[in-house]
């Protein structure tokens, strides 16, 4: 649900955290859509094999959730999953509490019945404007990956073509396959 009243970035952040979760986009406090059965079984299975692939790597960090604040063009997001070069954030311990100022080099979306398109839109354009080089839409129902990375045309990435983390992390890819199989088990 959408405020009809814009906010400052100072407001946003001196609100209580809440479930469902809040982002500020354009100035507007905006609650994230609520995960639906399938939303919640996919997340923890992509982060699951995204964690496996970067502790042997060591490139990046993954995130579930976590709270990222662009100063500039007050937006506080929270991506379902994102993903960080090592070395460019502050380790955990050593980061100050609320959102982390640092923008993830990508970042995973999986949808839930309530997504409203425009508002994905926004989402996905903003993410590209603001430096992510690769974004990863995931439609459980339709059961396709949507791809948009900087500079190229969007993709649509449907098994048994495999779904490649590159040029964010080398050797990293989903069988998509497997992975939507899941939903049916």
């Amino acid at each position: 649900m959408t405020t009809k009243t814009r906010v400052s970035l100072e407001e946003f952040l001196a609100m209580p955290e809440t479930k469902p979760y809040r982002e500020l986009i354009d100035g507007e406090v905006v609650e994230k859509a609520m995960p639906a059965p399938m939303h919640s079984r996919l997340v923890p299975r992509i982060a699951s094999q995204l964690v496996v692939h970067l502790d042997a790597t060591g490139e990046a960090d993954v995130d579930s959730e976590l709270r990222h604040a662009d100063i500039d063009h007050e937006w506080v997001f929270l991506p379902d999953i994102s993903v960080t070069k090592r070395g460019r954030r502050a380790a955990p311990a050593d980061e100050p509490r609320g959102p982390v100022q640092v923008m993830p080099d990508f970042a995973i979306e999986v949808l839930s019945p309530d997504d409203e398109p425009g508002r994905l839109t926004r989402r996905v354009s903003y993410y590209l404007r603001s430096g992510l080089t690769l974004i990863w839409i995931v439609d459980p129902k339709d059961e396709s990956v949507t791809v948009f990375e900087r500079g190229a045309e969007p993709r649509v990435v449907r098994a048994p073509e495999p779904l490649s983390a590159s040029p964010v992390l080398e050797g990293f890819s989903l069988d998509l396959a497997r992975l939507f199989a899941s939903l049916h088990q």
